[in-house]
């Protein structure tokens, strides 16, 4: 098989859930069947498919997590499957930009035709504490979380003795009415049922369930009594439903409701909050001809093109694809997966030439299971409630499911599950840490010019080299930081990163700094401006020939101010106090007993801690925190001068003699102010 992907697709489709896989299952079967060498490529964040619908079960420890996903390269055969992020469409050139990772970069596609199955994202951000502190149902590493967080929540109330402590742990709350909220509570109740009674100090009169939902009935799809019934089942088995309210703001230890109550609780699930994905809502303004998006769905002509860009499709979620009677289809699996079958068949005829075909799918049902072995379901027009419809439920699913193996997985699973207990195995995975300390060796290379930028990094202990071309750039010590500008500016590492040292360093990764950043603009703005201070040796010397190149030879003797205003590290804070109200000076130069100077203290410094604290003004000055200023001998030259304190991040240097004692202070704004 070649290792080289086509210059050009003939159809790209975007997204692996149902109408993705699907689209791309048929369109390269129909180009299979007439020996067409068409390609054909799939490009989705992750390379499985989830069956979404029984991810409930995997939450309540039903299910095992492997078994409801299917690795797309096996589902879609002959088809260039990527795993990747788009992050822009140039769709006036027909062309993609994904994301392949940190060393593969960015990369560009070009395309005949552009399949959008793309869903919907979650935004939960309209709701104040919800991102911080809900639980979401979304893939199969939410349901594994979800399982982990409540036997967690079982372990540690079993081992407190007070009761409102215990109750807190033990109050779940699961915001959303429709399918996902609905079954995911009646699966917390089986596990809590099923499991509790292997804790010794945990009653069931400890555990309450909660649901709010913002209809007046619950699974508003289904008709209204298959609702009702379903309320009054998990009335029955435990649960509070709490209709006509929503989620208003939510903290670590309560659920504030929009009427003004609130539930305590540690625990929330939500499973509303979807939001259009950020593609289909900028197509407004890229797509070459006017698109319709409904309630961040893109509406489609009845083959799911669209009108005006018949290259450009659109299935599943993410779009609004007529029925036979004008209606948007509803945002469910199983019209997505039929239009994405459609679609790829559309696609293959069109490549073709030949006539496509709309939409013509009618719904054949809807059904919930809602635990204990029973569900509800409507199919055509026909209800059914309990165990019977929990049956069609398990039937109809295990025969969508994709795959015999998983087939044959699921059924074992459900077969265990009616004769042994559930797993109460505290699955929970140990990730890297967001936040971590790595350790280097003298000598060794933390990064290299040119490599991908993955982390901001503080050095605990040790100190580290920041060498441009083999050029020391800057050393980096104890209680500094580095990596900023890369991660500031998008780019890769500049320098080279080098231990001097036995070095520990504390590293933030790439997100999490970012996150950080955009969320506190002050430590933001101060990134900023120490990022200025790692300039390339072509930056620096840039800056610098700016500048006359005579005067820039010149010593520093020549330009520094020799009436060095200091103060003595034994000197009396008072007395520090009155150097700077007689010389209006910022800083002060702390003069060592052997004459070296030890760094300054800021005036700033002193008067806040008057602020905020007891100051002692009879205390020494070697008490105060320190500003380290470089130095340079008055013999250097002002490029140097220059050099070192854009290195060191300082408007400031202390001139010192050849015995290193200071004799006076060089500033960047004097210096400007001579040169000309």
């Amino acid at each position: 098989m070649s290792n080289v992907y086509p210059e050009e697709f003939d159809a790209i489709i975007l997204g692996g859930g149902f109408a993705g896989v699907y689209a791309a299952q048929k369109l390269a079967r129909a180009l299979r069947r007439s020996a067409s060498s068409a390609s054909v490529a799939l490009i989705a964040e992750e390379n499985h498919m989830v069956f979404q619908p029984m991810l409930p079960e995997v939450a309540g420890a039903a299910l095992s997590p492997r078994h409801v996903v299917n690795p797309i390269r096996s589902l879609c055969k002959g088809v260039h499957v990527f795993k990747g992020k788009v992050n822009s469409l140039q769709l006036d050139e027909r062309k993609l930009t994904m994301h392949a990772g940190d060393f593969a970069g960015p990369v560009t596609f070009s395309y005949q035709n552009l399949a959008l199955c793309l869903g919907a994202k979650v935004d939960l951000s309209r709701i104040p504490g919800m991102q911080e502190h809900a639980l979401l149902l979304q893939n199969v590493g939410d349901a594994m979380r979800i399982r982990a967080h409540f036997i967690s929540r079982i372990e540690e109330a079993n081992l407190t003795s007070h009761r409102p402590t215990k109750r807190r742990l033990l109050s779940f709350v699961i915001v959303g009415g429709g399918y996902s909220g609905v079954e995911t509570a009646g699966q917390l109740i089986d596990l809590a049922q099923a499991i509790h009674k292997h804790y010794q100090h945990v009653d069931w009169a400890d555990f309450s369930f909660t649901l709010v939902h913002s209809r007046d009935h619950l699974l508003p799809t289904l008709h209204r009594n298959l609702g009702e019934y379903t309320a009054a089942q998990l009335k029955r088995r435990g649960l509070d439903i709490v209709l006509n309210r929503r989620a208003k703001a939510v903290t670590a230890n309560r659920v504030y409701l929009d009427d003004g109550s609130g539930i305590d609780t540690n625990n929330i699930i939500c499973t509303v909050g979807n939001a259009p994905h950020p593609l289909i809502l900028n197509l407004e303004k890229t797509a070459p001809a006017p698109v319709s998006i409904d309630r961040g769905r893109i509406t489609t002509l009845p083959d799911c093109s669209i009108e005006g860009i018949p290259w450009l499709w659109a299935a599943g979620d993410c779009s609004s694809v007529p029925q036979t009677d004008g209606t948007p289809s509803p945002p469910t699996a199983q019209f997505a997966l039929r239009q994405g079958e459609l679609m790829g068949r559309n696609i293959a005829r069109r490549l073709k030439g030949q006539e496509t075909r709309p939409f013509t799918f009618k719904a054949i049902g809807e059904l919930a299971t809602i635990g204990h072995h029973s569900a509800v379901a409507e199919i055509k027009g026909l209800r059914f409630s309990g165990a019977f419809a929990w049956w069609m439920w398990r039937t109809i699913y295990l025969g969508k499911l994709p795959g015999v193996e998983r087939k044959l997985r699921v059924l074992f699973d459900w077969t265990l599950e009616l004769f042994f207990p559930r797993d109460i195995n505290l699955l929970n995975p140990r990730f890297t840490t967001d936040i971590k300390e790595t350790h280097l060796e003298p000598g060794d290379t933390l990064f290299h010019a040119g490599d991908p930028s993955f982390s901001f990094y503080l050095v605990k202990k040790g100190a580290i080299e920041l060498r441009d071309k083999g050029r020391l750039i800057k050393k980096v010590g104890e209680h500094e930081h580095f990596g900023e500008r890369a991660l500031l500016e998008n780019r890769p590492y500049l320098f080279q990163a080098v231990a001097t040292e036995a070095t520990t360093l504390v590293t933030i990764r790439k997100d999490v700094f970012q996150q950080i950043v955009s969320a506190d603009s002050a430590f933001g703005k101060s990134l900023q401006q120490s990022a200025r201070s790692y300039l390339t040796t072509e930056e620096l010397e840039l800056l610098l020939n700016r500048l006359p190149s005579e005067q820039l030879e010149q010593p520093v003797s020549a330009y520094m101010n020799a009436e060095l205003v200091s103060v003595s590290s034994q000197a009396k804070i008072e007395d520090a106090l009155d150097i700077f109200s007689e010389s209006s000076r910022n800083y002060l130069p702390v003069i060592e007993p052997d004459g070296a100077c030890s760094g300054a203290v800021h005036k700033e410094t002193i008067y806040m801690r008057m602020l905020t604290s007891k100051l002692d003004r009879q205390a020494t000055v070697s008490t105060l925190p320190k500003v380290n200023l470089p130095s340079i001998e008055q013999t250097a030259s002002l490029r140097n001068a220059l050099t070192l304190m854009t290195r060191s991040n300082s408007s400031k240097a202390i001139a010192t003699d050849s015995d290193n004692r200071p004799i006076g202070m060089i500033a960047i704004i004097d210096l400007l102010e001579t040169i000309h």
